[in-house]
Parts: structure tokens; sequence; C-alpha cells
């Protein structure tokens, strides 16, 4: 039988107030899976049980220094804690048997034991009532008596945040059944988090999928699980749905989602094992991640001293060391942020995010890094005067959302908010049905969260804010609309950036709009666009009538980026027959193919946005003009570059018949591919062309080697065509390919 030789637990479940077994119950469960070589895998002389009378201090400390003793660093470590905790004395702790003001396991010492340990893969598991008050820190009551002749334990006034004590930000996984003023219920045998838990454990979450990239359960899997399963069954023991969570107290785990490194922790049951893929996709990581150390996680431009706190917030799709780009080090060099320290949030990228076609995380994923975040602003930064928060994405509704939660003194030390392509109006709900097939629906403009939250900001702001704001949307952004983007604030607040949604936060220098955005605003300067001109802005804001007046009478002196600018407009007023005159006769447009596919691409992008009818029809008719002067021309290299994208609309626009049109622009593409030089491009429409016609292993072959040197913005666009393209020809959104897809192209 299979068994992780490496890996060690310790399990302790202890009530010293003697009015439930449910603690030793989820212990003795937890140990029960861990230790069952057809699921878990673990060693049962690798366990530490420690119940009731057993679960002493001087017994939970003997197996910390055994562990110390015998882990290497490529051990594993798990502790669960079933019981009770507190503060005691400004110290928080948790509670052994027989338990005195003498002989509690206090945060502080736990860390230290912990940080003696050789491996930094650690999962810290707590499940006991009001069990997030261990991280938050806010007021609790919790009371916890002495047991026969022992001193008596203080109630506790304030609850500080334990896991600010122990937690090392070197990868180490700590969460909790609750937050600080919620119960942690139980049902049956167990709490609903150890039943979660438990379930994760046995990899119920991975049943649902039809392939496996190895035999292992994860860390982030496992918390993303958690998360999820631990509300629903609170609702299902409530008997109550989810719009009815307002009026009643709901059950959040919570956790320090510092997961720098997605660990194994466990093995996936036997009967799991046939699903592994005998595939090996690039990229994809097989074995268990090593750990980086906390010096390696901590970004060049991070600086903590200072009184005030720049902290950058990155969306779900995002990671803290690239999302702003060159921002953090361009202000650190600037003279006028020596007073400022620099930090990035720091919670994992993979909390549930997927790039391209599944941009979005669930609002699930909103409310605990909200949480984290608000725990940090309250705890870990609590030592500096001023907080001003950069967010991208949805990490803007993250700040919203922990700033609304903030008590009033600490959301009086928020300065700035700026927020660049955040949906804080949602998504409209045609875009998620037809899109995201209503998986997200959490995030429509018409759903019970957004209103909630904008009724929340309303309501609690008023249009004036004790911070200084700006939203930003951006003239190009292929996911959140200016709508979306600006609708809940006042113009004063709004302003308009040049750059598609991954990269507006992405600046080359000095002179782009992100970069000056945020330094007037930091520094209270007025913030005047360097790169978007006011052509852009007014056709971003509708406002045609501005754009034909300012460059029709002009149009024989413009370039191609201001006669793309006219044909926008003249567009948005319906004036096709002078766009027309203007393709067909203007020097720098006559018959200029690759400015029709400029403008095919900007309305295939807004369908991909809007799934309007009349975009598509747009894109068609533009990428139909081009091809059709590219074959007379024979410019094999523009033949394929329009037929693809007009294969990519025939399925993508209309599924259920647009087959045979997409087969034939598919097979136009690939011939015009063979009369061409090798290039980046070329090889993705083989493979997008490879893919339409059914030749997946072709498929793969031109994706991998299209991926091989291109740059990330490209490799996104590849993944979004191709998945989106898969998706609407197979009507499957994981499979193998999509696996594939994502491996090769957004690792």
């Amino acid at each position: 039988m299979r068994s992780l030789k490496n890996a060690y637990a310790l399990i302790i479940g202890v009530d010293n107030e003697q009015k439930t077994d449910i603690f030793l119950k989820d212990a003795n469960a937890f140990y029960d899976v861990l230790s069952d070589e057809t699921l878990c895998g673990y060693n049962k002389k690798n366990i530490t049980l420690l119940l009731d009378k057993e679960a002493t201090t001087e017994n939970i400390v003997g197996a910390l220094d055994n562990y110390i003793e015998k882990m290497d660093e490529n051990s594993s470590f798990l502790l669960f804690y079933s019981g009770h905790g507190g503060y005691y004395e400004g110290r928080s702790y948790l509670l052994p048997y027989l338990a005195s003001s003498e002989n509690l396991v206090f945060g502080k010492d736990l860390r230290e034991k912990l940080s003696q340990m050789k491996s930094k893969r650690m999962f810290i598991l707590f499940d006991c009532c009001h069990s997030g008050g261990f991280f938050d820190g806010n007021k609790d009551e919790i009371i916890s008596q002495a047991v026969a002749n022992h001193s008596p334990i203080k109630k506790a006034s304030t609850l500080e945040g334990i896991a600010q004590e122990i937690d090392n930000e070197q990868g180490m996984v700590i969460m909790a059944s609750s937050q600080v003023d919620e119960r942690s219920w139980a049902r049956g045998t167990c709490s609903i988090f150890t039943e979660s838990l438990i379930e994760a454990f046995k990899a119920e979450h991975l049943k649902r999928k039809h392939f496996l990239v190895d035999e292992y359960v994860r860390t982030v899997e496992t918390a993303n699980y958690v998360f999820e399963r631990t509300p629903e069954k609170f609702l299902e023991m409530k008997k109550i749905d989810v719009n009815q969570v307002m009026r009643e107290k709901m059950q959040m785990p919570y956790a320090n989602l510092q997961m720098s490194s997605d660990f194994a922790i466990c093995y996936i049951p036997e009967e799991l094992k046939p699903r592994i893929s005998t595939k090996k996709f690039t990229n994809t990581v097989q074995n268990v991640e090593p750990v980086v150390s906390k010096e390696s996680n901590i970004e060049p431009w991070e600086r903590s001293e200072g009184n005030n706190l720049l902290l950058f917030v990155h969306g779900f799709s995002g990671e803290s060391k690239d999302t702003f780009g060159k921002i953090p080090t361009m202000l650190q060099s600037d003279s006028n942020f020596d007073g400022w320290a620099m930090k990035p949030l720091g919670y994992s990228p993979v909390v549930q995010p997927k790039l391209g076609k599944d941009i979005w995380g669930a609002i699930l994923d909103v409310d605990k890094i909200a949480v984290f975040l608000k725990t940090s602003i309250t705890y870990k930064f609590k030592d500096y005067d001023r907080i001003a928060i950069v967010a991208h994405s949805l990490g803007g509704l993250v700040a919203q959302k922990a700033i609304l939660e903030l008590d009033e003194t600490n959301r009086n030390r928020i300065s700035h908010l700026i927020m660049f392509g955040t949906p804080s109006n949602g998504i409209s709900p045609e875009v998620l049905t037809k899109q995201w097939n209503k998986k997200y629906s959490e995030l429509s403009s018409e759903g019970q969260y957004i209103k909630s939250l904008r009724k929340e900001w309303e309501k609690t702001f008023d249009n004036k804010y004790p911070f200084k704001l700006k939203v930003a949307a951006s003239s190009e952004d292929e996911y959140v609309s200016i709508d979306s983007c600006h609708k809940p604030f006042d113009k004063e607040y709004c302003e308009i950036v040049d750059g598609k949604h991954l990269q507006i936060v992405k600046p080359e220098d000095e002179k782009d709009d992100a970069y000056s955005l945020i330094l007037n605003t930091l520094t209270g300067s007025k913030f005047f666009n360097q790169f978007t001109n006011k052509e852009e802005i007014n056709l971003t804001l509708g406002k045609y009538d501005a754009v034909v007046k300012e460059l029709l009478p002009i149009k024989d002196e413009l370039d191609k980026r201001g006669l793309t600018q006219l044909i926008f407009a003249l567009e948005g007023l319906e004036r096709k027959d002078e766009i027309y005159e203007i393709l067909n006769n203007h020097p720098m447009a006559k018959n200029n193919t690759d400015l029709m596919g400029i403008i095919g691409g900007r309305h295939k992008r807004d369908y991909l946005k809007t799934y309007s009818y009349k975009s598509s029809q747009l894109s068609s008719e533009y990428y139909n003009k081009a091809l059709e002067i590219s074959a007379e021309k024979e410019d094999f290299s523009q033949i394929y570059y329009h037929a693809i994208n007009l294969a990519f609309l025939s399925i993508v626009t209309d599924p259920e018949g647009g087959e045979s049109m997409m087969l034939k622009y598919a097979k136009q593409a690939l011939e015009a591919t063979e009369q061409c030089r090798d290039n980046v491009w070329k090889y993705a429409t083989v493979a997008e062309a490879s893919m339409y016609i059914g030749n997946m292993e072709k498929a793969k072959e031109f994706y991998i080697k299209a991926s091989e040197d291109a740059p990330i913005r490209e490799k996104i666009s590849m993944h979004t065509n191709a998945y989106a393209g898969y998706v609407a020809l197979t009507n499957k959104e994981d499979d193998e390919f999509t696996q594939f897809l994502k491996a090769q192209l957004l690792s």
C-alpha cells in the first residue's frame, strides 16, 4: 500500500468545558482519513493523536519537539486542533487539557516551535467557535473555564490574531473554521468545517474532473473546497437559501492566503488513480513544488520603512510580483515617496482564477480575500499612519469590500483608493449568460451581491469619502465596460486610461496613463492623460459627434490611428457610406487590409464583451472585405490572419450552424500558411485551424511551437481564441485539451 514517508501530523482534540465530545469526534475522524492507506496515505507512525486528557501542554510541546528532531527540509507538517482558544495578558493561546494561566499554549511559543522545523511546508488547521478570532483580533466572548483546582482564565476582552504570531510568510497555510464573530457549527458526528476538510482530503473536489495531473491533493485546492463547502453545509443545516444569508450569521472559514506555493499534503484515493493523465504537459508540475524562502518571496521593490504604506492589490488573474509591472520600481525612485513603505497584499494568485475566458473568480474569493485585507490593515499593518491602496480588476472589489468592513478608526487610516479595470457595477446578465454560461452569475450587475455592495457603499459614504478616490476604466478593456467601472461613482472620481485589461497597469515609462494617474493622485497633482488622446476618450464615452467634428475635416491628413478613430465614430453614428468612401478612396486606407483587420478585431472584442449581434456582423463584414482584397493581392499572411478570425467568428457566434463555414475558413487559413515564413502567429494559426478541422495532435504540436518564444500578452490572446473556439465547438469546458491549453499558454 502507499505511504507518505516524510509527511508528519499532530492532531489535537480537547474540551476543557466538558460540554460536548464534538472536539474529540473531529480529531478522531480526521485521524482516520489521514491514516487510511487507501485514502491519504499518512504513515500512522508519523501521526500523533492527542485526545482530551492526553492533550496537555507537556504532550503538545513534546510532540512538536519530536517532529523538530525527525523532520528534514523535504518533510511536510500538518497541525489540526479542535478545541477552545482565547486571549490572556496580551497573548493569544490554544487551550490544552487542565488549562491554567501557567500552562497555556501561546501563539508566540507555537511559532517558535514551528520555526525550528526544517520543513516550511506547513498546513495549520483550527476548528473551534470564533476560531477566526485567532487571526482577526476583534472583540470576542470566549470564556475558558478552569478545570478542578487550577486558576481560572479570564474572559477575553480583545482577541489578538494568533496568525500574526505564528505566520512566517514562507508558504505556511493557516485556516480557521469561522470568523471572529461567528460560531462553528456541527451536525451529526463532526463539525461542518471538519466535514468539509475530510471531504477535501478524500479528494471529493477532484472527482468532478475527468483527468488528473498527478496523485496528490494540494493546499490551495483544499482551501478553495473548504471555503466553498462550509458555507454550503451551513445553509443546508439551517435550511435557508443564500438570499437569506443577510438575516442569518453565515459560518465562513478564514485563511491567511499567503500561499506562496501550492504543495502536496496527501495522496488522492486509490480509486482515482486511473484518472491520472498519461499526457505530460509542458510547464505542468507533476511533483511536490519546492517552497521558496521568505527572502525570495519578498519583491525587490518592497520596503517597510516609513509612516505611510502603499499597498498593491492584484486581480485574481495576476500575481503580486508582476501585475503592476514597473510601477512600484518607478515610484520607489521618486523622492516624493521617500516616506512611503510599499508592499503587495501577498495572497496567492491561485485562489480560484483562470486567465482568458475564465478571468473571473467567484464572489466567495472576493469575500475571503477582503477579510484577509481587512485583517492585514488592522493588525499586520497597524503601525502605518496612512494606507493607500492601488487595486486592479477584482482586486478593486476586494478593496471596496474590505474598506466597508473596517471599523471607523481603521477606515480613517485609508488615505487613497485607486482602482483600474474594476467591475464595480458588475457584469451585464447577457454577457454572463453567453460567455460564462451563468457560471459567475453572482457578478451580475442585477445580482444581489453587487446590488448589496453598491447599497452599502452609498449608505456608508454618500459620495463623501474620507480618502482620495480615483476609478480608472480602459478604452480597450476586453472584459470590463466603462459603465461597470464608472457608473457607481461621480464623474469627478472617474478617469480613462489606455490599454487592455491585463496591460493597463503595466506602463512602459513615466508618461503612461496608469503611472501618471497613481503619481498625481498620491501627490495631489492634476491628472492629464499622457497617452490616450481626447478622440479615444470621446469614442470610449460614446461622444461620436465630437470625434467626427474634430477629425472628418482633416481626414486627408490623418495617419492610420486617426483614420481608425474616425471610422469608429462614423460607425457609432451609422454613417456607413462615408466609412466605405474612406476605405475605398483614402490614400492611407484604400485597400489597407491591415486597417480593416484592426477594425474587425475591435468589433470582435466588443462582441466577446457584449455578445452584440451588431458587433459580430460588423466584425465579419470587415474581415470578409479584408480577406477578399488579400486574396486578390495573394497576400498570404493577410489571408491566414483574416481567414482564421472568420473561422473563429463562425463557430463562436453560431455553434449550432456555423461549423461548415468554420471548416471552409480554417482550411483556407491553413493553405495560406504554407506560403509564409515561420513566425509565432503562423504557428498559432496552424494550431487553431488544426483544432477546428479535428487534428488535435497537430494543434497541440503547433501551440507548443507558438508558445515557445511568445510573450505572455500574445499567449493570452492565443488562449482566448483557442479556448472560446474549442468550447463553442465541443461544449467541453474542462477536459484534457483545455488543460493542455492552460498549461501551455498560461503558465
